[in-house]
């Protein structure tokens, strides 16, 4: 028990420390006016179909460059997508869950451009930054040293929404209610990775879990 206590002591002595230490991490608060950029279709064949929020890249440069040219971050081995976006429903999710069971991409795309109150209704959900966060892994298949790092979220409820409205259309189509939750949900923006990214199918989560310095947004 004593040597439990303390393995637990010592880890959330270094999670502090990770989270305490370095100066945070300082991002435009423009970053969150996503209603003045376009929401964008991703329908372009298997593992290609996907819903996101699209995010103005140009908030977001130079966190990439800041976190890429530091040592003990990035170390200049990240690559970067040239832009950055919110993942709301994933590729798998639409390919083995959501399409067997009728639901189609453009039925998505409707859901995240038009409700009631809004024609743009994702590019308006609010959300909030969390922390910068990192997973890192030696992937087993090629014994490569993979590393991602990405701003998690916080207070993203509109997200949510907009997940459980998919859940309905999914359910009213048939759909088994068991195999989509809406709130099983990790929303992130990718900064950079190392090689190629991360996700949740090579076992790693992008919440809480895997912040190592606060974001600041001013």
């Amino acid at each position: 028990m004593k040597v439990a206590a303390a393995l637990i002591a010592t880890l959330t002595l270094v999670a502090s420390t990770v989270m305490a230490g370095p100066n945070p991490v300082v991002i435009n608060k423009r970053v969150f006016q996503t209603d003045k950029v376009p929401f964008i279709p991703h329908s372009t064949g298997l593992f290609a179909n996907w819903v996101g929020l699209n995010i103005d890249f140009r908030y977001v440069r130079h966190v990439f460059n800041e976190v890429n040219t530091t040592h003990a971050l990035g170390n200049g081995t990240l690559i970067s997508r040239g832009e950055s976006h919110i993942t709301v429903i994933l590729p798998t999710e639409y390919d083995q869950i959501l399409h067997p069971a009728g639901v189609t991409i453009e039925e998505l795309n409707h859901l995240a451009t038009t409700d009631k109150n809004s024609m743009n209704r994702l590019q308006r959900a609010d959300f909030g930054l969390e922390c910068l966060g990192r997973v890192q892994m030696v992937t087993k298949a090629d014994g490569v040293f993979q590393q991602s790092l990405q701003l998690i979220l916080k207070n993203y409820q509109d997200l949510i929404l907009f997940r459980e409205d998919v859940f309905k259309l999914f359910v009213s189509k048939g759909g088994n209610p068991a195999l989509f939750d809406p709130e099983n949900f990790k929303p992130h923006i990718t900064l950079g990775y190392r090689h190629r990214d991360l996700h949740v199918e090579d076992g790693v989560y992008k919440g809480k879990n895997a912040c190592i310095r606060q974001v600041v947004a001013r």
